[in-house]
């Protein structure tokens, strides 16, 4: 059996929330974006061995690639909306969101907690249960998000840089009125390079840069509660034994060096 140490916390989140889910239509629109860019890349090919067929209109017919299309996505403002996740319970945080946040708060303090090769380690041996954490306020759950916040982001591109808009639905959160999560249960498999302190320490990093969308600007933030955690005596135990197992050795290699001074003196 495996051996497995366990924290269950709850988060207590005191600054708004946005949603990270993609929209359905941007999806779609990636979808057809990166089929038009295969059939433009066949319809080449094709006409390099066939040395006959027109590129252009192999395109244009039977795929539909325009510039209308393109010109209309340029000329929008807000490119993309991204959603919370939610079923007919509620909305939730995916556990990976979690554990990515744990991969994030590892990099960041490295050095603090002396673990190399964080975000590595923390996908071998730590997980995340449930699967869906629910969001609450007052013992219920949330149904909806408040409104939409939009933002302007910036990003390079073969044009150059280029400036839009994205808008993500958000929950508003505070100290004075947080958004709860369930219990949420940190299970670690036992090895050498994370323990539960560690966990506890990344946890921490929680009120500085959080979970969601724009953490940067500060969205998502959170304080922790330590619901229950597995007792890490046996380790303790382990850690005396060897210690004393250790004072003993040297304390024998101690008289033997005595008994061959003193032989060596007579």
């Amino acid at each position: 059996m495996i051996e497995t140490l366990e924290l269950v916390v709850r988060l207590s989140f005191i600054s708004d929330i946005l949603g990270t889910a993609p929209s359905p239509e941007l999806l779609k629109l990636d979808f057809f974006k990166m089929i038009g860019k295969k059939a433009l890349k066949d319809a080449k090919k094709l006409e390099k061995e066939t040395e006959r067929l027109s590129t252009e209109a192999y395109t244009k017919e039977d795929y539909k690639v325009s510039k209308s299309s393109e010109e209309k996505e340029k000329n929008n403002e807000i490119t993309q909306i991204t959603y919370f996740r939610k079923d007919n319970k509620g909305i939730y945080l995916p556990n990976f969101m979690v554990k990515g946040f744990l991969k994030a708060a590892a990099q960041a303090l490295k050095e603090q907690i002396n673990l190399p090769n964080p975000r590595a380690k923390i996908d071998r041996y730590v997980f995340i249960f449930p699967n869906k954490i629910y969001l609450y306020r007052n013992g219920n759950v949330l149904k909806k998000h408040k409104d939409e916040y939009i933002r302007p982001i910036r990003a390079m591109t073969p044009k150059g840089e280029r400036t839009s808009l994205v808008s993500s639905e958000r929950i508003e959160a505070s100290e004075d009125n947080p958004v709860i999560t369930d219990e949420i249960r940190i299970v670690l498999i036992k090895n050498r390079e994370i323990n539960l302190k560690k966990l506890k320490k990344m946890l921490e990093y929680g009120l500085y840069s959080g979970i969601s969308q724009w953490r940067s600007a500060g969205f998502g933030r959170f304080k922790w509660e330590l619901i229950s955690q597995t007792e890490e005596i046996e380790e303790e135990k382990e850690k005396v034994e060897n210690k004393s197992e250790n004072e003993e050795n040297n304390n024998e290699v101690k008289k033997k060096k005595i008994k061959v001074k003193k032989a060596n003196e007579k």
